[in-house]
């Protein structure tokens, strides 16, 4: 069991989707969501603050509080700042066969046992998080960016919560159930975010200021906040910075795991992108219908990644056999650009993974090998630890 629980581990780590399934009878008539793993994360950012004596403070992943001389000394409820956050996470929903995103933001927090006395303090951490549509991220980053311009996007959320003393392991089930809750119409939802971004390029140095703004779903607040002329006056008084890079990066991965979908795309792209979109999501007996659907279409496609794909949702279900058929297939389909050498070769890994669930722990080790040898790291860990190499 524990070595199947660390391959099983090593699956979500290459592919990152887990699926939360909490259903009570009330909800059987809705379309349930699932939400993947984590697609991106950012864990360090500085905050500035600008202070009541003119002079700025910054502390790293915390926007102070502009009082300075009780930034001098904090008590541990002032230490936490105006806000603060120990990682900030991009996971991807299907609602309704619609695309979403969610911004995950877990912080420090606290409580006071006599809160009047400010005496007996206790730490733990919270989260929020903002469930919005797809498309909406791809505003936050788009493919050209003006430096020295700020701009906002207002997420439009479709729902949000917080999770006091949080336990990260059931963080997805308490965004499925306020998702389920909003499709059923009992959780009406008020809140909003508005995301600012200033790319900032000075002295030859890109980086990125931005601020996430909680407001309300009321057309005067985010036309107020988004309006140009108020775009600067966002950043005036506090914000988080970082490289651009850094950031770049934190919207860009999840920004690639959006599907395309619509009537352009040929009979064949648009099933492999369903079959994509479902696996993502946790989807996986619908994923193989769309990618044997696709196939059905092409069945000469030379498309590597559909039978990866398919194989590993074959893995979820276990039906390990079949897996290793299809990365036999995805392995005879080499890689025709060098971008994609780097996915290819962890078909290798995969089908051992499949192997090992069937017994044969000499092919597993052996695929293994070979992957390690082609350049997977990753793989290492597995050869010392359960074969003779």
């Amino acid at each position: 069991m524990r070595i199947k629980s660390l391959i099983l581990s090593a699956i979500i780590i290459l592919f990152g989707t887990i699926v939360y399934s909490q259903q009570s009878d009330e909800e059987t008539q809705l379309s349930y969501s699932t939400i993947s793993g984590i697609q991106s994360k950012l864990i360090n950012a500085k905050g500035w603050t600008l202070q009541d004596n003119g002079r700025w403070a910054s502390v790293n992943n915390i926007i102070p509080h502009s009082n300075y001389k009780t930034n001098k000394r904090p008590s541990p409820r002032f230490k936490l700042g105006q806000e603060n956050f120990t990682e900030m996470q991009l996971r991807k929903v299907l609602i309704d066969d619609k695309q979403y995103n969610v911004l995950v933001i877990e912080y420090k927090d606290g409580e006071y046992e006599f809160p009047l006395l400010e005496e007996g303090w206790s730490s733990y951490r919270s989260a929020l998080f903002y469930v919005f549509r797809a498309e909406n991220l791809l505003k936050v980053l788009p493919e050209e960016v003006e430096f020295n311009k700020p701009y906002a996007v207002n997420l439009n959320v479709y729902c949000y919560g917080i999770v006091e003393n949080y336990d990260p392991v059931i963080i997805g089930d308490k965004i499925v159930n306020k998702i389920t809750k909003t499709q059923g119409l009992t959780n009406y939802n008020q809140a909003n975010l508005i995301w600012a971004v200033y790319p900032v390029f000075i002295d030859g140095k890109k980086s990125c200021r931005f601020k996430l703004i909680k407001s309300y779903v009321t057309k005067h607040l985010y036309t107020f906040y988004t309006d140009p002329r108020h775009l600067k006056d966002l950043f005036k008084h506090s914000f988080y910075e970082t490289n651009y890079h850094t950031f770049k990066n934190f919207i860009r991965g999840a920004q690639q795991n959006i599907i395309p979908m619509g009537e352009q795309l040929s009979d064949f792209q648009n099933h492999y992108n369903w079959g994509m979109l479902n696996y993502q999501s946790g989807n996986f007996d619908i994923a193989i219908e769309e990618f044997n659907k696709a196939i059905e279409f092409e069945p000469n496609a030379e498309v590597s990644m559909l039978y990866s794909y398919r194989g590993m949702s074959k893995i979820k279900l276990d039906k390990f056999h079949e897996a290793i058929e299809d990365f036999d297939k995805a392995i005879e389909i080499k890689p025709k650009e060098v971008s994609e050498y780097s996915n290819w070769i962890k078909n290798y890994f995969n089908r051992g993974v499949a192997k090992f669930y069937i017994n044969d722990l000499e092919g597993a080790c052996q695929d293994w090998n070979k992957s390690y040898e082609l350049g997977f790291g990753v793989a290492l860990e597995y050869l010392n630890k359960y074969c003779a190499y």
